[in-house]
């Protein structure tokens, strides 16, 4: 599908300087905390004030998502820094997915927008290595109440049980303090680069006072989304990841494409999005 049909959207993935820089950088602006989606309420009310047509007409016939059920009183997954929860699929039965997307070296300020059109919970993990060279771009995705932040490393180094202990801590730790800084936030999840970690990254994963290592169950490409499993299906609970990627990696389409499409998988199998803080 072209995205040329994407109302007046402008064309192309604005990704800042040509190279980005692991450096960091001085703190940001203090920003108001997520909107909190807790009462069944509150996201009832966010889903009805979706503008349906908008939403039709800017992404190709997408329909706004049905309101979450109301999260369970006691969260499904318990989480602890002392011992680190290993997790890929959150344990229920409401036909619920969670999107988590990764990375951050796409920064596309369509995606802000569509953020805010379709008003559902993103869960981003964040590598200093593609956010260094602007922070403010998930500044203003987080300050659309709709964003919870993560903890994705310092340099997105591919093979963490390959580092020492204290190499794989400075990654961790350093990536706290990055968004600590940047955001005010404190990520209590960690999404190892690549799915790669061994015990020692769950100890200091939670030395760095991180409480659960997230990975996931399927994965989006550009239209299509690869399963774990043989039934080629969602599943209630999965986590599902994504990456902010530009058109180079995306076969000359967009961010903005790839998303519709992971929204279609989503809702022609009768899954609505939850947030993840719900429930784990």
């Amino acid at each position: 599908m072209a995205i040329a049909a994407l109302g007046s959207f402008a064309t192309g993935c604005d990704s800042g300087e040509d190279q980005p820089s692991s450096a960091p950088a001085a703190a940001g602006p203090k920003l108001r905390p997520r909107a909190s989606t807790r009462a069944g309420t509150a996201t009832s009310t966010a889903a009805s004030g979706v503008d349906a047509e908008l939403i039709a007409k800017r992404y190709l016939g997408l329909k706004p998502f049905a309101p979450a059920p109301p999260p369970p009183a006691v969260k499904p997954i318990r989480l602890s820094a002392p011992d680190p929860a290993v997790f890929s699929n959150v344990p229920m039965t409401d036909k619920v997915v969670f999107i988590t997307v990764d990375d951050g070296l796409c920064k596309d300020p369509r995606y802000i927008q569509m953020v805010k059109d379709f008003q559902i919970p993103i869960t981003v993990d964040l590598a200093n290595l593609f956010i260094s060279d602007d922070y403010s771009y998930f500044a203003k995705l987080y300050e659309t109440g709709y964003v919870s932040i993560q903890n994705h490393t310092v340099h997105h180094l591919l093979d963490m049980p390959a580092l020492s202990a204290g190499q794989q801590l400075d990654e961790i730790a350093g990536q706290q303090e990055i968004l600590r800084k940047q955001y005010g936030v404190t990520p209590y999840l960690f999404r190892p680069p690549g799915g790669n970690y061994d015990e020692t990254t769950i100890q200091v994963a939670g030395q760095a006072g991180l409480k659960g290592v997230m990975m996931w169950k399927e994965t989006m490409q550009i239209t299509n989304m690869e399963y774990q499993t043989a039934t080629d299906r969602l599943s209630p609970g999965d986590i599902i990841l994504a990456h902010f990627r530009d058109p180079a990696q995306l076969d000359g389409e967009s961010m903005i494409h790839m998303m519709i499409w992971l929204y279609r998988h989503i809702q022609d199998q009768g899954f609505t999005v939850g947030d993840l803080e719900q429930y784990v």
